[in-house]
Order: C-alpha cells, then sequence, then structure tokens
C-alpha cells in the first residue's frame, strides 16, 4: 500500500498526536494497566463490537457476587426483611438511573424492561392512540427511516389498531418547518408519536436532541397534521458512551438497554417515561404485581397507583437490577463519567477513522469505503461507530463474510453484514425499496414440470394478444413481481402504482377466458387474468394490454427437440420462454466481460447491473469464466439438468433493467468481447432423476458439471426470433 509509512502512521504516539488539546487520553493515562486489571480476556483480542455490546469489567462481576454472598434479596412482593431489602434497594437503582440521566422522580419514572425492545413494544401498546374511523382526528405514529427495527416494528402493533404509520426520512425532517400549522389548528388535542435515535446504530450520526423541544413547541413538525406531539428518542445506542442530560433535553419516552451501558446483566432495559404523558398510558393485560385489587369470577380490575408497578408484569429481575447499582459504582469509579467516556471513545473513532480514510493500495485505490454524514471532527455530532466497506484492487466490493473470516485470523472482533437499520443502509448504499425486496435472500425454491414453480407463467399481451415485450416496451422491466407462497399470491409492484395482488392458484372456471397467444411465434393456450389486473398495467404502460397465464393442463408447448434423448424421453413441456427452462450464467464469466464492457463504454460497471441485464434464472459462481460453455449437463444437489445450447442475445441486454433506458453500446460491447458473436449463458433443461428427494432448488448447492465430447455447443435448431434476454 502508497501513502504515509504505515509504522508512522499506526504508532501509538500518532494516536496520542492526533487527541483533541488538552484531553488526557486513556482516563488519566492509566488505561493499560486498567485493561489487564479490569479486562483480562481481551488478551491477544482486539475487540471492535462496543456498540453490539460492552464488556463488563471484573471490578463489577466482583461487586455484585460479593453483595450477593453477604446479603439474602427476596421478592419484592413479600413484605418480609429480606424482599423488604429488595425493594429498598430497587428503589436506589431507580434513584440512581435518574441520576444518571441528570433528572428525578419529579419528572420522570423508570419502569423496568426485558431490554429496548420491550420497551419500545410497551409504548406502541399503551400509547393513548385515537384510530382511523372515529369522531375525532385520527393519531399518526412517525419514525426516522434511520431507525432500530425494534422501532420501525413499532407499526405492526399502530396498524393492528388502525393507527398510520409514516416513514420520516432526516432531511425532511430539517425542511419540516413548511409543515407548521396555522394558529386556529393548533389546538387540537390528538396525540401523534415521532420516534428518532439519539445517535444511528449504523452510522453513528447524532441527531439533534434540540428537536424534542422544537418538535413539541412546534418550531419542527414531522407531518402537517393537527394535534400534540410525543417524543420517544431511541437512546440505546447513544447512552452506551455519552451522557444524556433528560433535565434539559425532556423527550416524552426514553427506552435503553443496559448492557450497553455496564456490558452486564444482559436482559434487562428500562422505559423512562415523562410524568407528564404517563397517566394516559392503557394497558390491557394485567400480571402479577400490577393490580391493587382484581376479581377472578367478573370482569374487575385495579391497578396500582404507581406507573411502574403498573405496567412491570410479574416479578421484575431483581438480582440483575441490584446489578446496576454496581454498574454505576464501578463506571464512575473507573472512567470518571460519561463525559470521559464520550471523550475517549471519540478520539478513538476519529483516529481510525483518519486512517482507514487514508489507506491506499499502490494503483492509488482506496482500501475502504466509509457510510458516514460527518468527518468525524465533533464529538457532539459524530458518535464512535465506523461503518465501512472493504474494497479490492479494482474498487470491488469484498464480501463482508470473507472480511470477517480474515479479522477473525487475527483475532479482531467486529460485526458483519447489514444489521438492525434497513433504512440507514439504504440511505447510505443508494439502495431502493426494490432492490431489497429483489435481495430479500430466498434460500430455496420448488421445481415445478416447466422449471421454477411460477417462473415466467404470466405475460403481458395486447388488444390482439400478442406478447408484449420489453424490446416494445422497455418500462416493463419497472414492473417487479414478487411470490408470495404462503399467501399464495403474486404480488405486482411499480413506483408510482397502488401494488396489485395475482392468486396463483389457477382459475380456469367458467369465467376464465381461454385464449390462444403468441409467444415468439409460438402459439399457446392461456386465461386472462382479469380487468382489474388489465385495468393496472394498460395505465402503467399507458396502453391497452392485458395479463395472461398460461394454462398448466395444456400441453402444447411440448419441448420437440430431440436433445440426446431428454425430450423424447420426459416429454417435457415449456413455459412461456423461447428455448428452455432454464437460463444460467455464470458470475465469473460476468467478471471478466465487465472489464471488457467497462473499457468500451468508458464508464464503471456494477456487476449487478450487468447480472439483471442478462436476466437469468439460474446464477452460479464457476471457478472459470465461460467454463460453462464446456458443459455437456450438470448437477445442482439431486437434480440433473441438460445443456440444450447457448443463448444467443438480443437487444433486451441494452436495456438498464432499474432506468428503463436503452444503450445500444452493451449489445455491440458483447459482440466485440466475443468475436463477433452475442452469445452469453447457456439453457438449461431438468432431467427428473425420480428419486425420493423432494424436487427443490437450494441456494449454495454445489454445481457439478459434466464436460461435452465435442469443444463447441451448437446453438439450438430453431429459425424463430429468440426472446430471452
Amino acid at each position: 500500500m502508497a501513502g504515509a509509512p504505515r509504522g508512522e502512521l499506526l504508532s501509538f504516539g500518532a494516536f496520542q498526536a492526533a487527541c483533541p488539546a488538552g484531553y488526557d487520553y486513556g482516563y488519566s493515562g492509566g488505561l493499560r494497566s486498567l485493561r489487564e486489571r479490569e479486562f483480562p480476556q481481551l488478551r491477544g483480542i482486539t475487540y471492535l463490537d462496543h456498540a453490539g455490546s460492552t464488556l463488563f469489567p471484573e471490578s463489577l462481576l466482583k461487586a455484585f457476587t460479593d453483595d450477593l454472598r453477604n446479603n439474602i434479596y427476596g421478592n419484592p412482593h413479600s413484605q418480609n426483611i429480606s424482599s423488604k431489602l429488595t425493594y429498598d434497594t430497587i428503589e436506589h437503582v431507580r434513584y440512581r438511573i435518574l441520576q444518571h440521566f441528570h433528572t428525578s422522580a419529579d419528572d420522570y419514572t423508570i419502569i423496568f424492561t426485558s431490554g429496548c425492545t420491550a420497551a419500545l413494544k410497551l409504548v406502541a401498546e399503551a400509547f393513548p392512540w385515537i384510530p382511523e374511523g372515529t369522531k375525532q382526528p385520527s393519531s399518526r405514529f412517525c419514525y426516522l427511516t434511520d431507525s432500530h427495527t425494534s422501532v420501525v416494528g413499532m407499526r405492526g402493533i399502530t396498524a393492528s389498531m388502525n393507527v398510520l404509520s409514516v416513514p420520516i426520512k432526516p432531511k425532511e425532517i430539517l425542511l419540516s418547518e413548511k409543515n407548521r400549522l396555522p394558529a386556529e389548528e393548533q389546538n387540537c388535542t390528538t396525540p401523534h408519536l415521532f420516534s428518532y435515535p439519539a445517535q444511528s446504530n449504523f452510522s453513528g450520526t447524532k441527531y439533534p436532541l434540540s428537536w424534542i423541544q422544537d418538535i413539541k413547541s412546534g418550531k419542527l413538525c414531522p407531518i402537517k397534521i393537527p394535534g400534540k406531539w410525543f417524543i420517544l428518542l431511541d437512546a440505546a445506542s447513544y447512552v452506551s458512551s455519552s451522557p444524556l442530560d433528560l433535565g434539559v433535553h425532556q423527550a416524552d419516552f426514553i427506552p435503553i438497554s443496559f448492557y450497553k451501558i455496564f456490558g452486564f446483566p444482559t436482559g434487562l432495559g428500562a422505559l423512562l417515561v415523562n410524568n407528564r404523558i404517563a397517566p394516559l398510558l392503557k394497558k390491557t393485560y394485567f400480571g402479577g404485581g400490577t393490580a391493587a385489587a382484581y376479581l377472578a369470577g367478573e370482569d374487575f380490575y385495579y391497578p396500582r397507583k404507581s406507573i411502574a408497578e403498573r405496567f412491570e408484569d410479574g416479578t421484575v429481575s431483581f438480582l440483575d437490577i441490584i446489578a446496576l447499582k454496581h454498574g454505576f459504582d464501578v463506571l464512575e469509579k473507573l472512567t470518571g463519567g460519561m463525559e470521559k467516556i464520550k471523550q475517549h471513545t471519540f478520539a478513538l473513532a476519529h483516529y481510525t477513522y483518519t486512517v482507514l480514510s487514508t489507506l491506499k493500495y499502490a494503483n492509488g485505490a482506496p482500501v475502504v469505503r466509509i457510510y458516514s454524514d460527518t468527518d468525524f471532527s465533533n464529538p457532539d455530532v459524530q458518535g464512535p461507530i465506523i461503518n465501512f466497506n472493504v474494497l479490492d484492487e479494482n474498487g470491488e466490493v469484498v464480501g463482508f463474510s470473507q472480511v470477517d473470516k480474515m479479522a477473525n485470523l487475527y483475532n479482531i472482533h467486529f460485526r458483519t453484514g447489514c444489521f438492525c437499520n434497513t433504512g440507514a443502509c439504504q440511505m447510505h448504499l443508494g439502495l431502493s425499496n426494490e432492490d431489497i425486496q429483489r435481495n430479500l435472500q430466498v434460500t430455496e425454491w420448488p421445481v415445478g414440470n416447466q422449471g421454477l414453480l411460477y417462473d415466467r407463467n404470466w405475460m403481458v399481451v395486447n388488444q390482439n394478444g400478442v406478447c408484449v415485450t420489453q424490446k416494445q416496451e422497455p418500462s416493463l422491466c419497472l414492473v417487479n413481481p414478487s411470490i408470495d407462497l404462503k399467501k399464495k399470491v403474486m404480488v405486482i409492484q411499480a413506483e408510482g402504482m397502488d401494488p396489485i395482488s395475482v392468486p396463483l392458484e389457477e382459475d380456469t372456471g367458467k369465467e376464465a377466458v381461454i385464449c390462444e397467444s403468441k409467444v415468439c411465434s409460438h402459439r399457446v393456450k392461456t386465461y386472462d387474468c382479469g380487468e382489474r389486473t388489465a385495468d393496472w398495467f394498460s395505465l402503467f404502460l399507458g396502453r391497452p394490454c392485458r395479463l395472461i397465464r398460461q394454462s398448466s393442463d395444456i400441453k402444447d408447448r411440448s419441448h420437440q427437440k430431440n436433445t440426446k434423448g431428454l425430450a423424447s424421453a420426459t416429454n417435457i413441456s415449456l413455459s412461456l420462454v423461447n428455448e428452455a427452462q432454464y437460463l444460467l450464467i455464470n458470475a465469473t464469466s460476468i467478471m471478466q466481460l465487465k472489464e471488457h464492457v467497462s473499457a468500451r463504454l468508458e464508464e464503471p460497471l456494477e456487476i449487478e447491473e450487468l447480472i439483471r441485464r442478462f436476466r437469468a434464472n439460474l446464477v452460479i459462481s464457476a471457478p472459470e469464466s465461460f467454463e460453462e460453455e464446456e458443459w455437456a449437463e450438470i448437477s445442482i444437489g439431486a437434480l440433473r439438468f441438460q445443456v440444450v445450447g447457448p443463448c444467443s442475445r438480443c437487444q433486451i441486454i441494452c436495456i438498464d433493467q432499474q432506468s428503463g433506458e436503452r444503450n445500444k453500446e452493451f449489445l455491440q460491447s458483447l459482440s466485440a468481447a466475443r468475436g463477433k458473436k452475442t452469445n452469453f449463458g447457456i439453457y438449461l433443461m431438468n432431467q427428473p432423476l425420480h428419486s425420493s428427494f423432494p424436487d427443490i432448488l437450494l441456494v449454495g448447492s454445489q454445481v457439478l458439471p459434466v464436460l461435452k465430447e465435442n469443444t463447441e455447443i451448437q446453438p439450438p435448431t430453431s429459425s424463430e426470433e429468440k426472446c430471452s434476454g
């Protein structure tokens, strides 16, 4: 790697020099001895997943176990001496928590939960929502798209209560002053809830705590709707390394998980509830310890007066709560408090960011791509989280599993993958909703008589019943169908259109319109999918058209070619395809082709873009590029496939499958790269094994090829125009 000398750049002295002026690195300079004394398990290990789970120090564990050895802690719902000790200690811990966040019992109540997620669920269930359809204006649940999964998941509960959820992008909040209501509409009391993270668990971005007061006062407004806004501040990531002053920033709900702060205990969190809204919270279920009185024989229940006792169903995890007391003691003793932790962790993050940003390959290409909204210059707007991809010398992303394996070789522990924050992942990686849906990992799929089950069973036709392809309508690539096997529907989506569903169960009854259609000069028996679907496609494409489906009980499209006895032996039928049941491409061949096409187009190309252009239903990764053209047959798991021939490409590969735009250079580049041919990929037909194994294709299955005797596969004998992309 080029650039500054690595030894100098990565030296401890360089790190100390990079720390802010006047900052005493390492808690009074004793970090090395502190690490050896308090974290002996770290010997030889570089632990970089503090945001995932803080490591607990030895002195915390010792203080807690000594406490348990010296005291008897009984169930706090009893009245004996040991139970009274437990109750009083729990109340002291509540005080310590409030003190830690610079507030008091006058303003906030602590409700213990099993973690931050349970606290968020409690808010969704107990918030005083006003549903749609009442005489009053209805409530809204708004959340920042850069939110943890557990926040987004609250919309499932609100939906069951007939309350609408509205995702808000970070930039939309900054522009939300335009949503301010007229004075006459500001007296509405309908409660709305806005949730946002104090710190993004994806990028470490710290969102302004000033939003709390700005939204509650009406200065900012997530959406333009009359009502009163309450704020849920997801503080789980933030409070692990930063102080939070609730005396200044008075959010209504603050969920936290304590292992993020102390490392121990796990499975314990809390919801801090502002006392102004606490009496408005609703509850249906009541567990042990929450009832002042109730009758088993009739519907009578009277809750306890204390908000905490009303919502802490059953016996709280009292020994774990007692451990928190020692957590606060040890944290303050070892570090001096959260402000010092904030400065220390940010100094580490700033230095690491600087080093990673500087690393280059010999050709000048960067080693990593960092996903951040800041330049790591200010701990008030950036937390100690660095999210990045490792790149190769050509700028291609190295898979996270490979990075993880290499890190493990050197005892480096960090978190990999796109974790618990899809919204931020989309925002930073530029992924559309359709990208996420397409990349939903389907690990297996059934195989039918005509190929992959439900694959290429539908087509769009014009008013004359003739197939409409992307050659005539490139915008067809913008239609995104997805199969839901559980619900037995195909959901069809396109930008600007409401989704529509088509049943997977065939409708060939009296009302079904049976017709004969043409696809690639073949005549096929089909049935019409109805007026509603026809109207959807006609509106989207701006021309009269219909969606039709092949009728599975019609065998007019039996494959008649004699391919080494395969077709004649099994009478294989085809779906609405041109040549064969399957079209296979090799990702390694794509990589080689990418270099030729990129050079000709004089612009970089993404591998995924090329894969989409070639529209295969099987994508494999072979050791050598274009070795698939030497195969006679292959086995994938328990299934065997006969190679029918190469796929000769047409102009459909010139269509960008995400935008619908044409670029004729792609076909010309393919021809130039392949010696005046436009072959890419191979056709396959399934050869059933008649075994006890189910006909299922599994992602990740090994591909075992059998080489053909001659060196060149001849294309199928066909004078018809090719329709496969």
